[in-house]
């Protein structure tokens, strides 16, 4: 966060952890420089993030909508462009950098496939115990359904293990 803010704003001061307690202590008691009106569209985002403002026509004012959905809540997201940084929100009030978009979607479509994973280990689990159990479904119907599932366990595990050796790759921290 502070090389972002480095990055991205006038700062007053850089110093280091150990020499910001003095310098506080030197700036708490001098006068306040007049504030500058917030931004029009930096008070809506304020608003819709406080969840007081969620109507349709509040949040088109903040960009355009984009095919994205919002990794917290699934509703669109709106795209908002200020100095070459988009920035995305949500109705609701989510927000996110592109960078922590493609994080959380990242994280989503992982969460889904471990989602996925222990659901076809439970299919195949109950199958198999339904072929044990000799239940009415008819066995080898069972053990094929079983077999399958497996396969898809073995696919999905595969794109897990993956991903987990790659990490880091395409996000950005």
């Amino acid at each position: 966060m502070p090389k972002n803010a480095l990055n991205n704003v006038t700062i007053d001061y850089c110093l280091p952890k150990s020499e910001m307690g003095a310098l506080l202590y030197k700036i708490i008691p001098q006068k306040l420089r007049k504030s500058k009106p917030i931004p029009e569209d930096i008070l809506t985002e304020a608003k819709i993030a406080e969840r007081v403002l969620s109507d349709l026509s509040s949040v088109n004012k903040v960009g355009d909508q984009v095919p994205f959905n919002c990794p917290g809540c699934g509703g669109v997201l709106w795209k908002a462009e200020k100095d070459n940084n988009p920035r995305f929100r949500c109705h609701t009030g989510h927000a996110y950098t592109a960078a922590s978009l493609l994080a959380e979607q990242t994280n989503k479509i992982e969460e889904t496939m471990w989602t996925a994973l222990r659901m076809f280990e439970e299919r195949k689990n109950l199958l198999t115990e339904m072929v044990k159990g000799k239940e009415s479904v008819g066995s080898k119907s069972a053990l094929e359904r079983a077999e399958m599932a497996q396969v898809h366990i073995d696919r999905i595990r595969a794109i897990l293990t993956k991903a987990d050796n790659e990490r880091g790759d395409d996000i950005p921290t």
